[in-house]
C-alpha cells in the first residue's frame, strides 16, 4: 500500500484565519488540501492538514474517536467551512457548485426520510441535483438495492439502509466519493457487497476517502492510508 500521492500535514496548529483564494491545482488531482484547519472555538479538530489525492484512488483514514477523521471529510464535502487554508475538489474551489456535484457523501446520518419509500426518496434527491428521471433507478441497480424501491425506509435493515444511502450518494454521479465508518454495523454479506462495490467504483476511475475503524476490511482494496490524531495527519 503507498503514501505517495498524501502530503504529510504541518505541526504547527494554525490561526483562525477565514479560507483565502489561492491558484488551483491543476493535473490529475481530484482532492486538495493546502493548510487546512478547521476549529470549534478555541479547540483546533483539523490542524494544517496537507493533502493530494488523484483520479482512482481508495484512500484509507484511520485514527481514534476524536482524532478527526469525520471533520475532515464534512470540511471535504462541503459541510463544514475551513476556519483557515484551501480546499479544492476536481480543481474547483470549496464551497462551488461545481465542487459540490462533485462530491458525494455517506455520513452516518441517512438523510432519507423514514416515511418515504427508497424510490421516492431517491427521486426527491434526484430533482435536488437535476439528474435524469432514471438516475434513481440506475443508482439501486448499481448498489445491488433495486429490491428496496417500494420499501419504506423506517422498515429497511441497518444494510438495507446503507446500499440506499449510497445509492442516493451515487445518483449525481460524483467523481469524489466520501465514506464515514461505511462499514459500521452490517453483517458480512452486506461488507461484501460493500466491498465489491468499491472495487467497481475505484477501478472505474472514482477517488475515495473512507474512514474506519476496522482497517482489515478496507486494506487490500485501499492504495494509501492516513493515520489522523488530535487534527494532524500522518503517513503510515
Amino acid at each position: 500500500m503507498s503514501t505517495a500521492p498524501i502530503s504529510p500535514a504541518h505541526s504547527a496548529a494554525g490561526g483562525h484565519q477565514p479560507p483565502t483564494g489561492a491558484e488551483a491545482p491543476g493535473g490529475s488531482c481530484l482532492v486538495e488540501c493546502r493548510n487546512l484547519s478547521r476549529f470549534f472555538g478555541d479547540f483546533a479538530a483539523l490542524r494544517r492538514v496537507d493533502l493530494r489525492l488523484p483520479a482512482g484512488q481508495l484512500l484509507m483514514l484511520l485514527g481514534p474517536n476524536g482524532a478527526g477523521k469525520s471533520t475532515l471529510l464534512r470540511v471535504l464535502a462541503g459541510a463544514l467551512r475551513p476556519s483557515s487554508g484551501q480546499v479544492w475538489i476536481g480543481g474547483f474551489a470549496w464551497g462551488t457548485p461545481e465542487a459540490r456535484r462533485l462530491t458525494g457523501f455517506l455520513a452516518h446520518e441517512s438523510l432519507l426520510h423514514p416515511k418515504l419509500t427508497v424510490a421516492e426518496n431517491l427521486r426527491y434527491y434526484a430533482t435536488l441535483h437535476g439528474a435524469a428521471a432514471d438516475a434513481p433507478a440506475r443508482s439501486l441497480r448499481r448498489v445491488g438495492g433495486e429490491h428496496l424501491a417500494h420499501l419504506r425506509v423506517s422498515a429497511l435493515s441497518q444494510g438495507m439502509r446503507q446500499k440506499a444511502t449510497l445509492a442516493r450518494c451515487l445518483l449525481h454521479a460524483p467523481r469524489v466519493l466520501l465514506l464515514d465508518e461505511p462499514f459500521a454495523s452490517l453483517d458480512r454479506a452486506t461488507v461484501s457487497d460493500l466491498r465489491r462495490l468499491l472495487v467497481e467504483l475505484r477501478d472505474g476511475g472514482m477517488t475515495m476517502i473512507a474512514s474506519t475503524h476496522t482497517p482489515e476490511v478496507l486494506a487490500d482494496l485501499a492504495n494509501a492510508e492516513l493515520l489522523m490524531e488530535r487534527g494532524r495527519v500522518r503517513c503510515t
